[in-house]
């Protein structure tokens, strides 16, 4: 009995210590599965961002002060005579210096919008056209912020274009970058800060300087400079509405200090604003 007794305890030890291992073995393996789980998402994100930067496209180069602005415009002198391709240059031209300018009125934005609208005709596949014509379609509501539903409307509709862009073309630079500053300029509340963000940090990724690659053109250099802090501050501006206040701060004192203009002194009228 004694014997019987040594072996159920021997069988008892056996079959606990067996099913230790096989614990400890199935522990292993969901450990061995949660990394090769985690690796595969890096590799994936890795894989995604590599064919953001073999498939991006660049951005229509349009300068960043109203001054370089005008004299595009002056050194293009659109007529009856010019090109499609300069005359949609012109548009952009002429919408990004109407956007940045105080004194703009409701007529000009609705002619704007209305030469967009016919040039998209000809051009259906032009995404990013269609994303300025989202934008200047959402810049309307600045003249109707005490129609609450005038502003709801306007808003919504200018979205659905600048998403359907976005959609259409996820990796053009110049899509994403009307939709990030339209968003990034909506009230915090839309909601709309989220996807501004995600544009912003697509196009640092995928650029590495603005509007195109690095010039050793010391005028090049200067306006691709100019560029990229444009974005840093857009950039900024969407973090804060995101409620990534620090982010946000941060991102400011770095292009304050970089003595940029006009950006540097937008950013630190921005942050004064924060507290």
């Amino acid at each position: 009995m004694a014997n019987n007794l040594m072996k159920n305890i021997g069988f008892l030890l056996l079959a606990t210590a067996l099913g230790g291992c096989s614990e400890q073995a199935e522990q292993t393996q969901e450990i061995s599965e949660s990394q090769a789980a985690t690796a595969t998402k890096i590799n994936k994100a890795n894989h995604a961002s590599e064919q953001v930067l073999s498939d991006s496209q660049q951005p229509t180069q349009v300068p960043t002060t109203n001054g370089e602005r005008r004299a595009l415009l002056e050194s293009l002198n659109i007529n009856g005579d010019s090109s499609v391709d300069d005359r949609r240059l012109a548009l952009f031209v002429r919408y990004t210096y109407f956007a940045d300018n105080p004194q703009r009125q409701l007529e000009t934005l609705e002619q704007l919008i209305a030469e967009i609208a016919d040039m998209r005709q000809t051009r259906p596949d032009d995404h990013e056209l269609t994303a300025l014509y989202g934008s200047a379609i959402s810049l309307q509501t600045v003249f109707f912020l005490d129609n609450l539903g005038k502003t709801n409307l306007l808003s919504k509709k200018g979205s659905r274009y600048l998403d359907r862009a976005v959609k259409s073309a996820p990796n053009h630079l110049g899509v994403r970058l009307y939709r990030g500053i339209t968003y990034a300029e909506m009230p915090a509340f839309l909601g709309k800060a989220r996807q501004a963000v995600a544009d912003f940090k697509l196009i640092k990724h995928a650029s590495t300087a603005f509007p195109g690659k690095k010039s050793t053109d010391q005028a090049n250099e200067q306006a691709n400079k100019k560029f990229a802090a444009m974005i840093d501050y857009y950039y900024a501006m969407a973090l804060i509405k995101n409620q990534q206040q620090d982010r946000g701060i941060k991102q400011l004192t770095s292009l304050v200090g970089k003595n940029i203009a006009p950006w540097s002194a937008r950013a630190a009228t921005l942050k004064q604003e924060q507290g």
